[in-house]
């Protein structure tokens, strides 16, 4: 009888944990496109030469900040899902907006620690950082180019 209960929990286990993988590779896969195609508009509107340097450093940085609260937002509705379908919680009660700050905090990489999840929904929360840390230096790299054009054309000017 014990066998069976703890084969029964180790394949119910299993499957929260693939379960938990698929959702956090939804949101990956999702925050990715979300976060290029907002850089990549941003990037060609602001190609044209009509906006000075320091608007479009500025700019790259808003819709950055932007994209990354979105994102955030996109990975607060995967840890509801993965709450509503059973593959963890958190250990203090969370209401939409607590998890949503948990969000935030864990795709800045900040983490604070002040909301945990537990179980398999420990997984979306690991994607969420590595996506956050891989964005973070996306955006950078947009706005370091951006600044090292303004440089260059100011440097012919």
């Amino acid at each position: 009888m014990l066998y069976i209960c703890i084969t029964q929990y180790t394949y119910l286990n299993e499957a929260t944990m693939i379960l938990a993988i698929i959702i956090s590779l939804l949101a990956l896969s999702m925050a990715v496109i979300i976060h290029l195609f907002n850089l990549s508009s941003v990037a060609q509107y602001l190609s044209k030469d009509s906006i000075g340097p320091a608007s479009r450093t500025f700019t790259f940085v808003v819709v950055a900040v932007i994209s990354q609260t979105a994102i955030a937002l996109l990975f607060s509705c995967a840890y509801w899902l993965g709450e509503t379908a059973g593959i963890g919680t958190f250990k203090s009660p969370a209401e939409f907006e607590d998890i949503f700050y948990f969000s935030l905090t864990t795709i800045t990489t900040l983490g604070l620690g002040s909301i945990e999840p537990t179980d398999n929904l420990r997984m979306v929360a690991g994607i969420e950082s590595a996506t956050g840390f891989l964005l973070i230096s996306c955006s950078a790299s947009h706005v370091f180019k951006s600044m090292a054009q303004n440089s260059f054309s100011s440097n012919q000017g």
